[in-house]
Parts: C-alpha cells; sequence; structure tokens
C-alpha cells in the first residue's frame, strides 16, 4: 500500500514539472513515453498592414504507457488584433447608420451596439460594429465613401500569435496529463489514492476550460476587426442666448453663441438691432439708447456653409437714471396734483346749488332740535 502510494506521487510530481514546462515557444521535453515539440517559423517583413504572415505550426506526439498515441497537428495563421476607430461628418446621420449596419453584415460581420440622439436641433450617432478581418481594408474605404468628412480616424493591431502559440502548448500538456491521470484513475485500488487522483483531474480539468476559453476569444477577435464610429451631421446648426434681456441704457449685456455641425473654424457676424455688429463669437455689447431691439446672429463654417439665426424683440433696453429724468418726473407729479385740484374746484362750481341746498336743509334740521331742547 506505501508502496502503491509513494509511485503515486512520483508520477504525480513528474505530471507538475512536465506542465510547468508548456509555456516555452519552441521546445523538446523527453520523459520516458512523452515527447512533444512545438516548432514556430519567422514571420518576415510584408509591405502592407493587414496581410497575413506565414502559418506557425504546432506538433505533438504523446505515448502513454498504455500504448495509445495521442497526436495532434494545428496550423495557427498570424493573429492579429485590428482595430479602427474614426469620427466621420455626414449629411444624414440615420441614412448613415442604416448604410453602415448593411456594410457590417455584407463584410460578414454584425453590429455590437450603436445609438442616436438629439442635442439642440443636431443629431449625433454612435456605433460599434464587427467585420472579417480579411474585409477590414475594404470596410475602412466604404466608411470613406459614406463620409462628407473624416474629421478623426486611427488604427491598432495587437500581434497575438505568440500568446496563441503559448496557450496551445499548454492546452497540450494538460490534455496529456489529463490522460495519464485517467489511467491511473482505471489502476489505483484504494480510495486515497482514487481520492488524491480525482483532485488532480478536477484542477487539470479547469486549468484546460480555462485556456480553452483564452484561445476560442483570441480567435474571435483576431478573426473580426472592431470598428467604432462616431457620426456628426454637416448641418451647420446656429442658436443665441444673452446673459439678461432687460436692461437699463448703458448696462453691458453678455452674448453666447451655440454653434455645432458644419465644418470648423467659423466665423461670426452679429447684428445687434441697432446698425452695430461684431465678430466675436461671444460679444460683450452695451445699448446707450433705450428701445426693443432684434438679435441677429450669422455664422459661416470652414467650407462656406452659412445659417442665420434672428430672435425678434429680443433685447429690451430702459431710460436709465439722470438729474434731468428726476425734474421732469417731478414737474408731471406737479402739474398732474394741479390738475386734480383745478379739477375738484369746477366740479364744487359746477354743482355749488346743490350744495346750498344741502346746507340749508341741515340748518333747519338743526334749528327745529335746538328749539325743542329749549
Amino acid at each position: 500500500m506505501k508502496k502503491l502510494l509513494f509511485g503515486l506521487l512520483v508520477i504525480l510530481l513528474l505530471i507538475g514539472v512536465i506542465g510547468c514546462g508548456g509555456g516555452q515557444t519552441t521546445q523538446e521535453a523527453n520523459s520516458g513515453s512523452r515527447d512533444v515539440i512545438i516548432t514556430q517559423t519567422a514571420a518576415p517583413t510584408t509591405t502592407t498592414p493587414y496581410a497575413s504572415a506565414p502559418p506557425v505550426t504546432i506538433t505533438a506526439s504523446n505515448p502513454d504507457k498504455s500504448g495509445i498515441t495521442y497526436t495532434s497537428a494545428a496550423i495557427v495563421d498570424r493573429m492579429v488584433i485590428y482595430n479602427a476607430y474614426l469620427t466621420i461628418v455626414t449629411d444624414n446621420i440615420t441614412t448613415a447608420l442604416a448604410q453602415i449596419t448593411d456594410l457590417a453584415a455584407n463584410n460578414g460581420g454584425f453590429v455590437v451596439n450603436s445609438n442616436i440622439s438629439e442635442d439642440q436641433n443636431r443629431l449625433n450617432a454612435y456605433i460599434s460594429f464587427r467585420v472579417l478581418a480579411s474585409r477590414f481594408d475594404d470596410t475602412m474605404k466604404a466608411l470613406h465613401s459614406l463620409a462628407v468628412d473624416v474629421k478623426s480616424e486611427s488604427t491598432s493591431g495587437q500581434d497575438v500569435t505568440e500568446q496563441y502559440t503559448d496557450l496551445a502548448s499548454k492546452l497540450r500538456n494538460l490534455e496529456a496529463s489529463e490522460t495519464q491521470l485517467l489511467e491511473l484513475m482505471k489502476k489505483a485500488g484504494t480510495v486515497e489514492a482514487i481520492l488524491a487522483v480525482q483532485k488532480e483531474l478536477t484542477n487539470t480539468r479547469e486549468q484546460i476550460e480555462l485556456i480553452k476559453g483564452q484561445m476560442q476569444y483570441l480567435e474571435q477577435s483576431s478573426n473580426l476587426a472592431l470598428f467604432t464610429v462616431t457620426l456628426e451631421q454637416s448641418k451647420l446648426v446656429v442658436e443665441f442666448n444673452a446673459d439678461s434681456r432687460k436692461t437699463n441704457e448703458g448696462n453691458a449685456i453678455l452674448f453666447y453663441s451655440n454653434v455645432s455641425g458644419g465644418f470648423s473654424p467659423y466665423t461670426y457676424e452679429w447684428n445687434f438691432g441697432n446698425g452695430e455688429t461684431s465678430t466675436e463669437a461671444n460679444p460683450l455689447y452695451v445699448y446707450n439708447n433705450s428701445g426693443i431691439y432684434t438679435v441677429t446672429l450669422k455664422v459661416t463654417d470652414d467650407k462656406g456653409s452659412t445659417t442665420e439665426y434672428v430672435r425678434e424683440d429680443y433685447i429690451t433696453v430702459q431710460a436709465g437714471w439722470s438729474a434731468g429724468s428726476v425734474v421732469d418726473s417731478a414737474w408731471a407729479g406737479l402739474v398732474g396734483f394741479g390738475h386734480a385740484l383745478s379739477a375738484l374746484f369746477i366740479g364744487l362750481g359746477i354743482f355749488s346749488p346743490v350744495w346750498i341746498v344741502i346746507l340749508v336743509i341741515l340748518y333747519f334740521a338743526w334749528w327745529r332740535r335746538r328749539k325743542r331742547k329749549a
């Protein structure tokens, strides 16, 4: 019994030593009846950024003690994960999104996510999609043809061939270890030995599944390139606001422009409604005369497109304080008071007979009351 357990421990130790050496790119391991050979051919320099290099070849032959031979061969192309990021300007956001969706499907891919929003009468959109890596260049050209202008563009490529090769080597060693553990399981004669082998089998299977998942992710990512596109509309949208719509003569008003779409840089032309203008983006202006003013902002983008925004009767300017205005107000008040007194006396004069009759009646009433008391 002790000899059997000692033999199991020695075998498990040998298996662990073999598994630790699985991460090398080029190696040859000989342990009894186990041979693993991994070779990788160097990739030549290519002139195009998306060309495939010569494949990497991985072979292994693993005979075990039972005489069963485990053989596997795989040819892995140079694995590169491609990503592209673009910001494009288009005439119609909705139409462009539909065209990009069709573009992804026609190039063997699919839309990952997309959204469209509206801000101040201006549409913005975002779309992320995948296409076959072999159609990367064609997709890029198609996106350029949809755009009125490409504001930004960047691409990246991550070569994961070595990482994939290392994972394949580790997977092969783990699968061979699993095969040997299964054979040990058949030969284990005690519960303790079976439990020890079963525990090692469980750990080995977990590592195998983890590596398979990583390899599958690399395969899918290198097979499908990812495009992330932000869309802006070419329509020029112009608006403005003021920090105050009512003010007094001599006070400054700050105007804020809000321009989107089109192609920067922009040029500005303000008309404050009194014949005066400004070419600043956010001018500070002083009205010196009272009144109600219509304000206009005209914006021209870098390609000559022009949009005008008009706000009718937007600014109200009141007369400011002055000594003359105070005197005028006081005189107007005095004149008004005089008019009121004149109206009172005129009314008394017109209705004087009535007042006399009323006074006579009141006098006789008072006299009779006094006489009675006497």
